[in-house]
């Protein structure tokens, strides 16, 4: 009787231990392929939310969009302009917020109040002409889910505002129109990329 050729128990081991190798030394490449292709993504994202705000501000006298304008958000104003509602998304936020008692979109992003800040009782946005400078001027950025009051808070509280969720970095997008990762304190230092 002939015996049928198969594999034995070592063999079976060495090839179950060489895949087992193999997966721990691929395992934390494609993690970090995958936070970088997120932390693109996201890049990607606040790009595509300044050329929508410019779409705005080209439609109404080259005006930043408002933080708020009565009951609707600044998502709400730029959802028109907008190719898809995961724009204000970043796919490392799990938990995007939503204003209460406001029309407003799931977000991941904040604005910088003090360029847009905008209410009936205290009313001033900035125009693209008064602003001198545009390549380090903050327009969006990661905002941390917790963060979700609208309001003069904005002022005070900029950098607890941020959430750096890409590595101790937070999305930034600028007027110019580009977007990059920064530590929370490069906002500030050594110039304020807060305030025009």
């Amino acid at each position: 009787m002939s015996r049928r050729p198969g594999f034995t128990l070592v063999e079976m081991l060495v090839v179950i231990g060489i895949i087992a190798a193999l997966a721990a030394i691929l395992f934390p490449v494609l993690t970090s392929a995958t936070r970088a292709a997120r932390k693109a993504k996201c890049a990607s994202n606040l790009r595509q939310l300044v050329m929508a705000h410019k779409i705005y501000s080209d439609d109404h006298d080259r005006t930043l969009v408002p933080a708020r304008a009565g009951s609707l958000t600044w998502c709400a104003i730029l959802e028109p302009n907008m190719k898809s509602k995961e724009l204000v998304l970043c796919p490392e936020d799990h938990s995007p917020q939503q204003v209460s008692g406001a029309t407003d979109l799931p977000h991941s992003y904040g604005i910088n109040y003090s360029l847009t800040y905008n209410t009936a009782s205290q009313p001033f946005v900035y125009s693209m002409s008064s602003i001198s400078r545009t390549t380090d001027l903050l327009l969006f950025f990661d905002m941390k889910p917790s963060a979700n009051a609208m309001g003069s808070s904005y002022y005070s509280h900029r950098l607890t505002r941020l959430d750096a969720r890409h590595g101790h970095r937070c999305g930034c997008a600028f007027l110019d129109g580009h977007a990059k990762m920064l530590l929370p304190n490069d906002t500030v230092k050594p110039v304020n990329m807060w305030l025009p």
